[in-house]
């Protein structure tokens, strides 16, 4: 049997994270991604951005939004914009343009909902968290977190990135974090800060986990996949979004189940040669368009399915949203998208 062929690891070894931070966090995050870790990073990663009334209005809106309306589609521009700044860096073109677009669509959206984009302790809750995920979810699963080098590279990684992102009527962000473990204590502080449920996160909440089983899992399923994201997602989160912890035994067995399954891939599998936003890039006009086609399925199955099994949830009788949850889904598209919209997101992923 011939021996995996290693080249990451080794290339790591042999770069210095002060200088070569952006290259160190392109091999450390870009590989190894297909789209069914895209979705599980996504669903285990948003969820803990809108656990603050202000948060979730703006992402649930009045009808959903497309979280809703277009769940996969959502997924799909999320997590290519993030593996194009993952790959490219926070200096390159391809970046600053899909992020000058994220900073476009946080003014049309403030504009709507004012005050929504205004708390810079949200800004670096995000990055932090994206700079902190992977080592925080090695260590959950059982195993090792990521190397001093590679803690060094993502703390500067992620500031780089700070400097490209703007809160509400263009105040920079500020108060970015001294080191890794700064970014670490940073994210528990801000996870078990107690806070009330608001009803929309709750729905954005339920609406992301529910796209990724609805998306992977056959429906007799579903209950395993919704152990899984429960098992693998914070506590904290859980909590104040109003959702049901896992069974004891999954939130005991399936992390280590997850460490295990990331391990014999790590260990017997060969490194990947291309990136997976390398792999979106080169797809042929044909290509793309049969994704476009899965996605625009999923996205219209998705609403009806959804609400069916959120519309009467005991926990939440009486509340407006959940009330109105059957009459938002049947409608065909969120009425608060609009063309405009539609571009800025295009620009930002790279599908399109």
């Amino acid at each position: 049997m011939n021996k995996p062929k290693k080249w990451i690891a080794d290339k790591i070894k042999s770069l210095d994270p002060h200088k070569d931070y952006i290259e160190i966090w392109r091999l450390s995050s870009s590989y190894r991604l297909d789209d069914f870790m895209q979705n599980f990073i996504y669903a285990l990663t948003f969820p803990n951005f809108i656990v603050t009334d202000w948060g979730s209005k703006a992402v649930w809106r009045e009808d959903g939004g497309k979280v809703l309306h277009q769940s996969t589609s959502r997924v799909e521009q999320t997590g290519s914009a993030n593996a194009l700044w993952w790959f490219y860096g926070p200096n390159d073109e391809r970046t600053l343009k899909s992020i000058e677009s994220i900073n476009k669509l946080h003014v049309y959206w403030a504009k709507k909902y004012p005050g929504a984009f205004s708390y810079n302790e949200d800004y670096i809750y995000t990055l932090a968290f994206s700079a902190t995920t992977m080592h925080r979810l090695k260590l959950k699963m059982g195993a090792p977190g990521i190397s001093e080098k590679e803690k060094i590279a993502a703390h500067l990684f992620w500031r780089d990135m700070s400097k490209l992102f703007y809160a509400e009527n263009g105040q920079p962000i500020t108060g970015y974090p001294n080191s890794f473990e700064e970014l670490v204590e940073f994210c528990e502080q801000y996870e078990n800060t107690p806070r009330p449920t608001p009803e929309r996160a709750n729905l954005v909440a339920n609406a992301i986990y529910e796209q990724f089983v609805f998306r992977f899992f056959p429906p007799p399923l579903h209950w395993f996949g919704h152990q899984l994201i429960r098992a693998m997602s914070l506590p904290t989160t859980l909590k104040t979004l109003g959702i049901d912890p896992p069974d004891p035994m999954a939130a005991e067995i399936l992390p280590k189940l997850m460490g295990y399954i990331f391990w014999q891939m790590e260990e017997n599998a060969d490194d990947p040669t291309e990136s997976y936003i390398e792999e979106r890039l080169r797809m042929s006009s044909e290509e793309k368009k049969s994704i476009r086609s899965e996605i625009k399925d999923l996205d219209g199955r998705f609403p009806e399915h959804f609400a069916q099994q959120y519309k009467d949830d005991p926990k939440f009788i009486g509340c407006p949203y959940h009330a109105a949850l059957e009459a938002a889904a049947s409608s065909k598209k969120s009425n608060s998208e609009d063309n405009f919209v539609d571009e800025l997101e295009k620009k930002a992923g790279a599908l399109d």
